[in-house]
């Protein structure tokens, strides 16, 4: 090597080096200040956060305020920073943090949070043993754990507290010539949790054009009923990994995806409509009423009716594509799927009616998802059948979309959404929609024996050349079947003679494969 070239590596490692010991050393800057707790970020000398504005959004009674700050390195503007304080109704309170590098290089930032007054703050970790979960066909391997645990915090306006830890990915975008499937990769999970005498810090890491969040729940009251229960929580979402949620972000929770997705990714994550849906705290919720589930059935109605929001307030499309849709249908995000709308509908007036005792601040959603699904008919998104019709399981939005299948429990949910939304608002328009699919599952196939099938079992689907297809699921139509039958005798609109015919074959063939019927089940056969 020549002498000059030598001089010029030389000079360049003690550059390095003068650079390194520089940038090891950090500053801080104080992102939040209240009564009970204040929040500063720590980061390396060459960053900077410069506050640029606050933003506000209200969502009925929940009250969210985003403080945003610019990130810069070298003086460069490389990103932004995000704390997101969301006030509940019940006066919890939910704190976000987004890091969104947009540079080639990482960016680490530590945070850590101080409750004023306390100097008695004890954690209960969520993560007491490692639970190998199995590999799963179709969602693979979900690394991710409980969050970090429950903080009790003595002499603060802030009784609990419950800590998440933070997630580091990068958005996955592909764009259509009508729509665009988008969607998150994991990076990894960052379990670097500090207790303080007075609080709790941890990591925010962005990796390069990436994305580094975390979250924080602030109760004024105790969460649980007492440390059985907590225990039982704890042991039941460590063992039910598909159940919990854990990564937790002002836009809704983060959750492991499909290998069936593009753009491809097996550490694939996205807001999944079934699971922003929290019907898992609901339930616990419904059992012992503790403060952590209300928190978190609340956070989830927020989150919802947030999504909706972001595509035009009619319904809640999957924002990324199934390459099994695709491939059979050229179907693509962002679509509709028919069940989960209809279950988030209903989830929505499950907790309005919990929640808002006076009826006068939670909206009612069954008949806006019903009002889409008129729009959709209206546009001739069914397959015609008899006298009636169906309407078919999956929309997007490109008119070249091939017809899909009809399933015959996605049937039976629009119709039950369409009866609900006739009898809360007395409006025709949803009742002569409802007859007609029920007129169109009567009429399907009629001539060749229907939807039951030679050996008493139901088909599962329905498709747009005439013919059906497909193993039901074992009870989750026959579920559907008996809950309508018993809407229609609620509403007093007499109940389907067919679909008893269909109830009496499917439990029929359950019993001669010696399957008992769960209790959603006999419980609306004794109501009958």
């Amino acid at each position: 090597m020549k002498k000059w070239m030598v001089a010029v590596v030389l000079a360049l490692l003690v550059l390095a080096g003068a650079a390194s010991v520089f940038v090891k050393g950090t500053k801080t800057e104080q992102v939040l200040s209240t009564e009970a707790i204040r929040v500063a970020v720590e980061m390396p000398r060459l960053v900077t956060l410069s506050y640029e504005k606050d933003t506000e959004r209200t969502t009925e009674d929940a009250e969210e305020v985003t403080h945003v700050y610019s990130v810069h390195r070298f003086g460069k503007r490389i990103g932004t920073y995000e704390l997101t304080e969301r006030t509940l109704g019940n006066g919890t309170q939910f704190v976000f943090e987004r890091l969104a590098n947009d540079s080639r290089f990482g960016v680490t930032l530590t945070t850590a949070y101080h409750f004023n007054g306390s100097d008695d703050v004890t954690a209960t970790e969520w993560n007491p043993r490692k639970v190998e979960h199995p590999h799963h066909d179709t969602f693979g391997t979900d690394p991710t754990v409980n969050p970090y645990g429950r903080l009790t915090i003595k002499d603060n306006a802030i009784a609990e507290a419950v800590v998440g830890y933070s997630f580091t990915s990068k958005e996955l975008l592909k764009k259509y010539d009508v729509g665009e499937s988008k969607l998150r990769e994991l990076g990894s999970e960052v379990q670097d949790v500090t207790m303080l005498p007075d609080g709790f810090a941890r990591g925010l890491k962005a990796g390069g054009v990436g994305i580094g969040e975390s979250w924080l729940l602030l109760s004024d009251s105790p969460l649980f009923g007492g440390p059985e229960e907590e225990n039982e929580w704890i042991d039941f979402a460590l063992e039910n990994q598909f159940s919990q949620l854990n990564w937790l972000t002002k836009d809704g929770p983060y959750t492991k995806l499909p290998f069936s997705i593009d753009p491809a990714t097996k550490m694939g994550y996205g807001r999944v409509i079934g699971r922003m849906e929290d019907d898992v705290a609901l339930e616990w919720y419904g059992k012992s009423e503790s403060k952590f589930f209300e928190d978190m059935v609340l956070n989830s109605r927020v989150n919802l009716l947030n999504y909706i929001a972001e595509f035009g307030g009619t319904r809640w499309p999957t924002e990324y594509t199934s390459a099994w849709l695709n491939n059979a249908y050229g179907i693509k995000a962002p679509y509709v799927d028919t069940r989960y709308n209809e279950y988030v509908a209903f989830f929505l007036e499950k907790t309005a009616a919990k929640f808002d005792a006076d009826g006068s601040d939670m909206r009612q959603y069954v008949p806006v998802y019903a009002d889409y699904l008129l729009s959709r008919i209206e546009k001739g998104e069914t397959i015609e059948a008899g006298d009636g019709f169906l309407i078919v399981d999956y929309f997007d939005e490109d008119p070249e979309t091939k017809l899909p299948h009809a399933s015959l429990n996605h049937e039976l949910g629009g119709l039950k959404i369409l009866l609900t939304a006739y009898g809360q608002t007395a409006d025709r328009k949803y009742l002569e929609a409802a007859k007609s699919v029920m007129a169109g599952i009567e009429g399907f196939g009629a001539s060749e024996g229907g939807w039951i099938r030679e050996n008493g079992d139901l088909w599962y689907q329905a498709r747009p050349d005439g013919t059906f297809s497909g193993d039901d699921y074992p009870q989750l139509t026959l579920v559907d079947l008996v809950e309508t039958q018993s809407l229609l005798e609620e509403m007093e609109l007499g109940r389907n003679a067919y679909f008893d015919t269909l109830i009496d074959s499917k439990i029929s063939y359950l019993r001669s494969q010696g399957e008992e019927l769960i209790e959603k089940v006999t419980k609306h056969l004794k109501q009958g």
